[in-house]
């Protein structure tokens, strides 16, 4: 398939699109940095040291680390990691089997929505675990999303959308930060609903065959649901300024033996996150290739498109972070207040389980403030999506 004569026009409009200014109405976890893809580009230089031998997760089934999809197809390691580092990529679905791994020393840095990311750093007493990063952040975006069957009555508030909910088949991730969001958006509406618990893709075609009432996914289970025909967005975790995360994990002996590179791999994360601020279409056709399942309008809505207005969803779609500002850390300890609730963690959240001294450091490097997020990405709306299903509109 070509991209052809149409793309930079495309490319044009949505660089404008998705660039915007920081304000509390808009959800944006301001101030930022004031930085490009360029701008990173072109600080490009290899890590000195021994190679390193690096084993990641590639979490496709989740829009937080999606970022790492483009550090993988872009072939942006390579330009930051030591010379003769080797990576090897593990693809899965789930948080749980990338902590048993990590644990297991079968991997040594990995991307996990924000539950089992906290869940990660109290075993300690196997191997110590540290949340160097949040990668991105969003209100209730990536992983707080409400759907309801398709058959559904239409809704002119939320309050008529929860007192259609009450008692009815409400399905979820269990331990997700789904579960979390919806568990959250139930109390704090009043409601009882009569929950279900399965994976992401089981949920959706449980919604399919009308076997439930809705649902609250992630991303990009919930765009794709809709795009089928088998859900419409309800709601956003954003009426209730709820925030999702995903966070970077890496293990203490690995940062200890390979600092240089550990470094430099989120020096390649902030350049990722740059290209796909700036480069969309190139963006989803880098997706496309590692989840040919779904469509480039699918990827697209997934990560770059608003949600329905009525949701109470914000035009700041998500909000590319990585070092941790203040409501990094809040988001941690109501993490973890979750978890310690369902008897998952006890105690109280570690001083040390995030080590923010990696990102401070590549942000020095870089020229870029620790103190700031880098920026914040504001979503088009169906109208402005440049795919139909897997074509470029034309235009």
């Amino acid at each position: 398939m070509k991209f052809m004569k149409c793309k930079i026009v495309v490319l044009g409009i949505h660089i404008a699109l998705f660039s915007g200014v920081a304000t509390a109405q808009s959800g944006g976890l301001g101030p930022f940095n004031n930085s490009s893809y360029a701008a990173i580009s072109g600080k490009v230089a290899q890590a000195q040291g021994d190679p390193a031998n690096i084993t990641v997760n590639l979490f496709l089934g989740w829009t937080g680390a999606w970022d790492s999809v483009v550090m993988k197809q872009a072939n942006l390691l390579e330009q930051w990691l030591p010379k003769g580092s080797k990576v090897e990529w593990k693809r899965n679905l789930q948080g749980p089997p990338v902590v048993t791994d990590l644990l297991a020393n079968k991997q040594n840095i990995a991307y996990l929505g924000d539950n089992p990311a906290i869940v990660s750093t109290t075993k300690t007493s196997i191997a110590p675990l540290k949340i160097v990063g949040f990668n991105l952040i969003s209100m209730g975006r990536m992983c707080g999303v409400l759907l309801v069957r398709s058959d559904a009555p239409k809704f002119n508030s939320p309050e008529e959308v929860f007192k259609w909910l009450q008692d009815k088949k409400v399905a979820v991730p269990k331990g997700s930060c789904a579960d979390r969001t919806g568990q959250e958006i139930m109390r704090r509406a009043g409601i009882s609903v009569d929950w279900q618990y399965n994976q992401a893709e089981v949920i959706v075609t449980s919604l399919e065959a009308k076997k439930i009432d809705a649902a609250v996914v992630y991303e990009p289970s919930a765009s794709n649901a809709v795009e089928n025909g088998f859900g419409r967005f309800a709601l956003s975790g954003a009426h209730y300024k709820l925030l999702d995360a995903d966070a970077i994990i890496m293990r203490q002996d690995f940062i200890e033996k390979n600092r240089g590179a550990a470094v430099a791999w989120l020096k390649a994360n902030i350049q990722a996150l740059y290209f796909m601020k700036e480069k969309p279409i190139e963006t989803v056709n880098l997706i496309k290739k590692e989840i040919p399942e779904l469509t480039r309008e699918n990827i697209w809505q997934a990560f770059y498109g608003q949600m329905p207005p009525d949701t109470g969803a914000l035009p700041v779609v998500n909000n590319a972070v990585m070092t941790i500002i203040p409501a990094s850390r809040e988001l941690s300890t109501n993490v973890f207040a979750f978890l310690k609730g369902l008897n998952v963690v006890q105690g109280e959240l570690s001083s040390d389980a995030i080590d923010p001294s990696l990102v401070v450091q590549a942000f020095k490097e870089l020229g870029l403030d620790p103190d700031r997020a880098l920026f914040e990405l504001r979503g088009g709306l169906p109208k402005d999506n440049p795919f139909r299903k897997n074509e470029l509109k034309k235009i």
